[in-house]
C-alpha cells in the first residue's frame, strides 16, 4: 500500500469509507427521484464487506464499490423502491457520513497538534 506522507491506514480508510457512503447516497437519490418510474429497479450499492477484507489485507486503498439493482418486488408499473426504506437509509447513510467526517477531523487534529506543537 502506497500512503502519502501525511496519510495512515485509518485515514485513507476513512476517506474510501467516505467514498462508498457518498455512492450510496447517490443512488439513493437516484431511487427517490425514480419513484414512480415505471419499470425503474431501485439500486443499492455495497461497500463494507469489501472495505473491511481490503482492511484485513492491510491494503484499505483496495476495495470495490458495488452497485446492484434491487430484486425486491415490484408494484404493478414494475418498480421496486420503497420510499420509507430509502429515508430510512438515507438518515443512517448521513449519520455515517457525519462520524466518519467527525473521525477525519480528529486524525488531522492530531497532525495538526503534532506539526505545530498546539
Amino acid at each position: 500500500m502506497s500512503l502519502s506522507p501525511i496519510s495512515d491506514a485509518t485515514s485513507v480508510t476513512l476517506q474510501q469509507a467516505l467514498d462508498g457512503l457518498q455512492r450510496r447516497q447517490d443512488a439513493i437519490a437516484a431511487n427517490v427521484a425514480n419513484l414512480e418510474t415505471p419499470g425503474y429497479l431501485s439500486r443499492e450499492v455495497d461497500f463494507e464487506s469489501s472495505l473491511r477484507s481490503a482492511i484485513a489485507s492491510g491494503s484499505p486503498d483496495r476495495f470495490a464499490v458495488t452497485e446492484d439493482r434491487s430484486l425486491a418486488a415490484t408494484r404493478l408499473n414494475g418498480n421496486n423502491v420503497n420510499i420509507d426504506r430509502e429515508i430510512t437509509l438515507g438518515s443512517e447513510t448521513i449519520l455515517r457520513q457525519r462520524l466518519v467526517i467527525q473521525g477525519l477531523n480528529s486524525k488531522y487534529q492530531i497532525l495538526r497538534t503534532a506539526i505545530t506543537g498546539r
